[in-house]
This record gives C-alpha cells, structure tokens and sequence, in this order.
C-alpha cells in the first residue's frame, strides 16, 4: 500500500444516506410539513428537497443509475472525528507538545467549536468527488453545554452539519439509555452504529428504545462505490454497569466474534469495510501514538480496510498500519494492511483520509475483491486565524444561527466568565500551572487539591478520600480561574459518596489501582488524601517478603495478590517462563488479566506482579527524619501525634469519601461496588473544591500589602488584563493558589522493582 492521492471519475455531490433520519419516513414527512424544528435537513440535502421531493417522500425512491467502475482506481474522501465532548463552541485551553507537533499553535486560540468544524468539512467535501463524514463516539459530555442541555444542541448540530454516522460512545450514555433514546429519536438525522451490544427486550414490547435507532453496520452508496461501515462501541469504561444486572439496557457481545461475523456478512456486499471505534482504555490524552496500547491493532482485521478509532485521545500521524493477508494469493505480492486511523479529541482537528480504491470485480472473492491501494492523511487543526490568513475558519452560519439560543440560555443560568480564583504559582517551580497529572506518575497537585476538597467537605469528615484520576479532565492553568473553567476540568455531575471499608476492602482496591496503573505506564490511576502508599507496578519475585507485610519502604516486596480475573485456571509448565505463559495467553483474546501474572509453581495459581504495599493512613508520611522535610521520593515514616501516620490495620473499619461513578463499579472499582454502606451526599466534586479554594486563607493581596514586599510572586498583575491591574484590584479578594496548595507529596509513589 503505497501513500499517494488520485482522482477517477467524474464530480459527484452527496451520498445517498445523508439526512434520512431514525424515525418513521410519514413521521419526518410531518415535520418537514409542519416546519417542526425537529427536522434539519443538511445543506447537501437540501437542493434535492422541493415540492415535488415532499410528495414522493413517503412512497418512491429515485434510483441513478450508478457507474461501471471495475477496473478503475478511484478516490473516496474520509472525513473523521472523535471525542467532541460537548465542544460545540470554542474554547480556551494551552495546547501541549503533542498538540503543537499537529500544528494546534499557542496564541491560536480559541480553539474548537462545530460552526468551524462544519466549514472545515465543507471546504472538504468541495475538493473531493466522493466524501463521509464518520464519528467515533462521545460527542456528548465535557463542557457546560451538556450539563445544561443533556444532549440536544450536540445531536441538532451535526445533523444539520452533515454528518453521516457514529458509533456510540460510553459517555453517551453517562444520563442513561432513556435520556439518549429520547435525543437520538427526536434530533437525530444519522445512522448510529454498535454491533458489540446486545439489547435488552424492553419490558413494553409496544414501546420504542434504543434497539430501534441504533442498528450494527450501515451501508453507503457513493456513486458506485459501496462501503459498509460497522460500528464497535467501548466496553472496558462501562464495565462497572456489565457486573451483574445493569440499567442500560445492552449487554456486550465477544469483540472479536461479533466483527467476524459482521464482516463475513458484508465483504462479499461492499467495495469497503471501515469499522468506525470507540473500543480502549480510559483516554490517553497527553500521549503519543506510540505510548499507547491501542485495543484496535488486536482486532480481526482480515476483511477490514479501515479502523477509524476513539476513546484514546490521540491522534495517530502517520496512520498506522495494521498486516492483513486476507487469505489472498494478491497479498503475497502486495502490502495488504488495514489503516488505522485516530483524529484526536476536544473538537481540535477534523481528520482528512483520502483513500485511492482499485475497484474490483467480485468482492466475494479476495483475489478480485476491490481494495484500498494508497492513501494520504491531513489532520487539520480547529483554531482561530486572521481573517486575511488562508487558514482562515468562519463560523457555518446554519450551524451559529442554531447554536446562539443555546449560548444565550446557558450564560443566563451559569456565569460561565465569574473569578473565583487565580491560578499564581511560581513558573520557575510548578511551570505555571497546576497540574492533574505529575511527572513521577504518582500523585498530582490537582489531584491531591480534589482528593482533600472531597475529605474536608461539611458533612463527610472522612478518613480519606478516593477519586479517578480521568475523572479530572484538564489542568488549572496559570491566570484567572472561571466557572467554565472549573466545568471543563470536572464535566461529569460526580458527587461525594461516604462509604464505610473494611481494611481488606482499602487493601484490595489499592491492588487493583495498582494492577490497573501497571497497563498505563505506571501512572496512577487515582489521587487520593488522607492516606498514603507504595504503587507495586512491577514486584521482586525473588524477594524474601510480601507486600502485604510493612516496612517502611527498605525492601523490595513480591505481589501475592491472586489475580481474579485469573481464579480457577491451573498453570503448569516444565519450566517458570511455560508457567508464566499459562496465566499470559499469547493470543489477546484470550487474556482477561489486568496484569502479567506470574505463577506459583508450588499452588499451581497464578498471582499479579502488581500490588499495593506500605499502606499507611495519615498525610505528609514521606518525612526525613533528620529534617523534617517531605521527600515525595523517600520512604514511610511511622509518625505518631496529632498528624499520625500508622499502618492500615486489615481488620480495621475506616470512614471514606469516594466519588460515585468508582462507587458504582465504574472503571473496574467492583470491591468498592459491592460494598453496601455506601451514602450519597449529592455533593458534587465541582462545589466541594470550589468551597475549598474559596476557604483558603492565602488571598491575592492589593498593591501596598506588607505581603507583597516580603513575597513579590504574592502579589501579582493580572497577564491577561491589558490594563495591567493587579489581582486584588480586578477581582477583589479570592484564593491566591501556587504550588504549595496540596503539593505532589508521594502520597502515592510508583514503585518498579
């Protein structure tokens, strides 16, 4: 497969699948009728819908006659984009390394937005002969639009933008399968796409639900090129509602099974397979391509030409290349892969796919089936230019016409531009911002200023708190910090939860913290106050104690954690390396375990090489002795007095404060599931930590301050105020916050051995 651009044939406009709804055809023919606003036909559509299309509407299809192009290299267009998250307008954020080497420049900004992205699209769709529009999922939840409008104005907007279909994703679902019925059925004008669900029987066979608008593939006709796009929705996120019975109404189905079959299905129907993604980890965001393990490249590919992937947050420049022999005498003397493809997230970039397809003569058969022989990949960045500047965005004005009410209702409810804060660390030491993820990939700065906000709330007093490290979504950074900045860094509507656990529960769950950091590069994947550990990702099989025995950091430990995922299987083997691979499965497929697992030949069990050790209630616990001081990097210090630090006791009983999501079981916290003490406070993590910021007693002083002449950083200009004014004189008195709030203490130390 060669990477190139060509054209073939003559310019066409539209696809035949773009603007025909979910609902009923008399149903949209009443609301076109009636002018109902529940009918927005995209632009493309809209030349063929007169008067006459309104009286054929409900009763004829109009047939072209299509093309014979067999033989012929012909080009077809992939528009793609991933993970919108509710940015339906633009935004301010600093873009980091990974988004600078795509072109996504500070001093760009605001950055996002779906009236640009819909003229981005267009602009597109005007230099290409045939063209889709494919989504990979979560579109929904990440910005104060959501929260306000549960949905509406994202699935109004890339309908009217054109769309041509998604795959859902798991934060589609975040109000729950009724909620994303009712806006998928009353807005949408596009196929929604997941074959690795299956549906529940609703309990009023009469009633409608989501089974009847989403279907597992969809088939397009592109004037004469065939593509039958499938869809594999995310199961790893949403596994805490797959334990036991679940209220979303879908169970999931073997990801490899399901796609064969799908495949085998349509490979003899269409020129071209895409499998449009949301399958992964939690987002990986702030990674390259490169650090990531992406679930797609494990997939059955044979019989795929193209994954257009999500959930991860990347974005994969070059595409990667996946082998795909497709059990062809061709592919012996030609590259036979399939291309996968990530676009990135946040609404930053529409990806631009152009693919050069050798139309075949019998796609039944994989020696003359059509292919994809070359391709060219541009990921254009969602950012503001001058005007005069060629890359110049202007809004869709369809798009900002619709959009507007909705902007006007939200910044009448929420004061989305209110100070309440200002971000004042000392750049030399913290770079200007605090940040939700830390260099030694252990606790954070935000992180711990969560975690705290959560323990401390009124009402909760908790010994220590518990919250998921992706649950805080963006940085604090440096300036004035806004209530629209406070929902961006926490979207979801997760609220306190007091939770009563045994000292094995604490135990068990900082295990499973370990063993599922251990697949993240050993970053944790949990902020945490009040308490304090080692992050086991890799243990000493060699050494003489378990990890489970304190001592205070000196001595490298071995898990002896049997790995759940595991129980029941007997490993053998002649020797330790044939045993290991018993508990490790070669194939993907057949590996459910969070962790390499090593096996113990004496019980013939296998146990994960990731734990938690050292475990010791309290704060600061990392003390050196000698000075005093806090070494994030040093050992535990058994520390009695008022801030003690003692060993968690395994027949203990402690009082937590938890977010609900991990309460529920989300991202793999079962222990903390099935635990039945568990009391909603219906306090979010949002009003806690503004509590806690607006409690702190370091305020931004005025001019004149003695503060200011002992700390200059104390007492500081605003940088985004071209007036140059000072702090406390623009916004009056609120939290001054540097890197000494909460500051990365080795509350939780990642440890390798």
């Amino acid at each position: 497969m060669r990477s190139g651009v060509d054209d073939a044939g003559p310019r066409v406009q539209t696809i035949f699948a773009r603007g025909i709804p979910v609902r009923s055809r008399a149903h949209q023919l009443l609301l076109l009728k009636t002018g109902h606003p529940g009918y927005y036909p995209p632009p493309m559509r809209q030349a063929v819908l007169g008067v006459a299309a309104v009286a054929c509407l409900a009763s004829c299809t109009v047939d072209r006659p299509q093309p014979n192009l067999v033989g012929q290299d012909v080009r077809l267009t992939v528009i793609h984009t991933s993970d919108i998250h509710s940015r339906l307008f633009p935004y301010h954020f600093v873009p980091n390394k990974f988004d600078q080497d795509y072109g996504l420049l500070p001093g760009n900004g605001p950055y996002g937005g779906i009236a640009r992205i819909a003229t981005l699209v267009k602009r597109i769709r005007d230099t290409t002969n045939r063209s889709i529009w494919l989504d990979s999922g979560d579109a929904w939840e990440g910005a104060p639009v959501f929260n306000e409008f549960k949905g509406e104005p994202e699935i109004r907007a890339l309908s009217l933008a054109g769309m041509d279909g998604e795959v859902l994703g798991n934060h589609e679902f975040d109000l729950g399968s009724n909620q994303l019925f009712t806006m998928l059925d009353n807005w949408s004008q596009f196929p929604h796409l997941v074959a690795n669900y299956l549906w529940d029987d609703s309990v009023n066979p009469q009633a409608r639900s989501l089974k009847d608008v989403v279907k597992p593939y969809e088939i397009y006709d592109i004037k004469g090129i065939r593509i039958g796009v499938i869809g594999m929705a995310n199961q790893d996120t949403l596994l805490g509602t797959f334990y036991g019975g679940n209220s979303l109404g879908f169970r999931p189905i073997n990801n490899l099974q399901v796609l064969t079959q799908w495949v085998g299905f349509l490979r003899p129907q269409v020129d071209v397979i895409i499998v449009v993604s949301h399958l992964g980890l939690d987002n990986d965001e702030g990674l390259s391509s490169s650090e990531v393990s992406d679930p797609n490249s494990s997939l059955a590919v044979e019989g795929v030409d193209l994954i257009l992937g999500g959930h991860l947050h990347i974005v994969t420049n070059p595409p990667k290349l996946l082998p795909n022999h497709d059990q062809a005498v061709y592919c012996k003397t030609h590259d036979c892969s399939t291309v996968l493809v990530h676009s990135g997230a946040f609404a930053k970039y529409v990806g631009r796919l152009d693919l050069v397809i050798h139309k075949g003569s019998n796609n039944a058969d994989p020696e003359n089936r059509s292919r994809i022989v070359s391709f060219a990949y541009v990921n254009q960045p969602v950012a503001t230019y001058p005007a005069n500047d060629p890359k110049f965005i202007a809004d869709d004005p369809d798009i900002a016409n619709l959009l507007w009410p909705y902007s006007v209702k939200l910044n009448q409810d929420i004061n989305l531009n209110g100070v309440f804060a200002y971000v004042a660390s000392n750049a030399a030491v913290a770079k200007g911002k605090i940040a939700r993820v830390d260099a030694s990939g252990g606790d954070s700065q935000l992180g711990n200023l969560v975690a705290r906000a959560m323990q401390v709330q009124q009402g909760v007093d908790a010994q220590f708190a518990f919250t998921n490290s992706l649950g805080i979504r963006a940085d604090f950074e440096p300036g004035s910090l806004t209530n629209e900045q406070m929902f961006n860094v926490f979207p979801f509507e997760n609220t306190i939860v007091v939770i009563f656990l045994a000292g094995q529960e604490v135990r068990r769950t900082l295990d499973f913290v370990a063993a599922k950091s251990a697949t993240r590069g050993c970053q944790s994947q949990l902020q945490a106050a009040g308490i304090t550990f080692d992050m086991v990702c890799r243990d000493n099989p060699a050494a003489a104690n378990t990890c489970d025995e304190p001592d205070l950091g000196t001595k490298p430990c071995r898990c002896n954690v049997l790995d759940p995922n595991n129980a029941g299987i007997r490993c053998d083997g002649a020797t330790q390396a044939e045993a290991d691979a018993t508990c490790n499965p070669s194939d993907p497929a057949l590996s459910v375990s969070a962790v390499a697992d090593r096996c113990d030949l004496a019980t013939h069990a296998c146990y994960q090489t990731a734990c938690a050790a050292n475990i010791y209630i309290g704060d600061s616990c990392r003390k050196d002795p000698t000075t005093g001081m806090v070494n994030s990097d040093g050992p535990i210090a058994n520390i009695s007095g008022p801030n003690a630090c003692v060993p968690l006791q395994t027949n203990g009983l402690y009082r937590a404060a938890v977010n609900n999501y991990i309460a529920q079981g989300g991202s793999g916290f079962i222990v903390l599931k099935n635990n039945t003490s568990q009391q909603d406070t219906g306090v979010s993590l949002r009003n806690a930590l503004t509590v806690f910021l607006n409690n702190q007693s370091a305020t931004c002083p005025a001019r004149g301050q003695s503060i200011c002449n002992d700390d200059p950083t104390k007492c500081i200009k605003d940088a985004a105020d071209p007036q140059g004014r000072y702090v406390y004189d623009e916004f009056g008195k609120i939290g001054c916050l540097d890197e000494t709030l909460e500051a990365h203490d080795g509350r939780i130390r990642p440890v390798s051995q």
